[in-house]
């Protein structure tokens, strides 16, 4: 599942469907600032950095329902790996992240 459709129904019962939208928009403005450190922190092999990061950009992201992303994020801050894996691996994300989040911004069109 790319996102995660029973958290969004949930956060539009607490906060209504304007509270999910601007807690999207907020992931939106500031994703792309979080994307540059993170691709800085991968050109500069700052593996404790590149893992802080990576903490930080799963919650964002398990905050509107990325899940999946949200899941790549918690290996790349939780599980041993090589650069060489994170080249490939963060690569990929990042050309899934618009995907993913378009698919936040179609439940959040049909609500």
């Amino acid at each position: 599942m790319i996102i995660d459709k029973h958290l969004l129904e949930q956060y539009a019962e607490l906060m209504g469907t304007e509270g999910v939208r601007e807690m999207y928009d907020t992931f939106a403005d500031n994703i792309g600032g979080y994307l540059n450190h993170l691709q800085w922190l991968v050109k500069e092999r700052k593996e404790d950095e590149f893992r802080q990061q990576s903490h930080k950009v799963k919650g964002a992201c398990r905050s509107i329902g990325l899940k999946s992303l949200a899941e790549q994020m918690e290996r790349f801050e939780k599980a041993d790996w090589q650069w060489s894996q994170v080249d490939e691996e963060f690569a990929q994300w990042q050309n899934e992240l618009p995907l993913h989040q378009k698919e936040v911004e179609r439940w959040l069109q049909s609500q």
